[in-house]
């Protein structure tokens, strides 16, 4: 039985609590809550039965084995690197956190513990996984979504851009996945994806293929649905993917990341793995 903490209690996190409970309750317990919003936390502690007690972050870290994240990627990078150093795996929603300082890598080494990452609205990641062992010649990521769901967006309040006065596809971002993340930090995660399947190859130019990919944001008033549009190619072959996928109930997320999120907790407590 597994021991596990949630860091971070809304949409997302809310779905994962479910989940545990209702999918996984023969291989895992939700041990604790934490969100630096208690009305949030005490919200979903009200649905959950049994209900975990809320603690502090030190005390999730002493109740649990496996930490999720579903906070907020200022948060994530702080939660990762304590969880790793109380020797805890931990399983990461805020992706774009993990671009942002890498010494994760070095602490999951030192730890022997595992940081699980979901693909999120990303479609093809074990491709390019399998494609970054050999020679990555370029990889693009194009990502358009309704106006509303990037109104709230870094790069668009410094900007002061009325999206809401859009009438047609407009390109506000082009840029690195580092730099996509530090403008769009809420709307880019699978940016962040892209770029760590990428690196984990750890073949001849994965890693620099993860750095230089070629990131666009457009603003989309024509759509209701994310779209991500991947296209990678490298020394053994090709890959072209399109992605269309409603908001979730927060309408910066897809539905399908929450899913993929689900997904995985399915592979990690069912034990059978399938895929690269």
């Amino acid at each position: 039985m597994v021991r596990v903490g949630l860091v971070g209690c809304g949409t997302i996190g809310s779905r994962l609590a479910i989940a545990l409970q209702r999918e996984h309750a023969q291989a895992a317990r939700l041990v604790a809550l934490h969100d630096v919003n208690r009305r949030q936390a005490l919200a979903l502690q009200r649905r959950l039965h049994p209900a975990p007690p809320i603690v502090s972050l030190p005390v999730l870290l002493r109740k649990s084995q496996l930490v999720i994240e579903a906070a907020s990627i200022e948060a994530a990078g702080d939660v990762v690197r304590r969880a790793l150093r109380a020797r805890r795996d931990v399983f990461v929603m805020s992706v774009g956190a993990l671009l942002r300082d890498q010494a994760w890598r070095r602490l999951a080494r030192a730890s022997g513990r595992t940081v699980y990452i979901p693909s999120g609205a990303l479609a093809g990641l074990d491709g390019v996984k399998a494609m970054a062992l050999g020679r990555i010649r370029r990889a693009a990521l194009t990502t358009r979504k309704p106006p509303a769901a990037l109104a709230a967006a870094p790069f668009v309040r410094r900007r002061r851009l009325r999206l809401d006065r859009l009438t047609r596809p407009t390109l506000l971002f082009q840029g690195t996945p580092r730099a996509v993340i530090e403008a769009f930090p809420q709307n880019t995660n699978v940016a962040a994806a892209l770029a760590l399947s990428l690196q984990a190859g750890g073949g001849r130019a994965g890693g620099a293929a993860g750095a230089r990919a070629r990131i666009r944001v457009i603003a989309d008033p024509t759509i209701r649905r994310n779209v991500h549009e991947l296209e990678v190619e490298g020394d053994c072959g090709s890959i072209r993917c399109r992605v269309e996928s409603r908001p979730s109930a927060n309408p910066k997320t897809s539905e399908l990341a929450v899913r993929s999120a689900l997904a995985a907790l399915r592979r990690m407590f069912d034990h059978v793995s399938l895929g690269t």
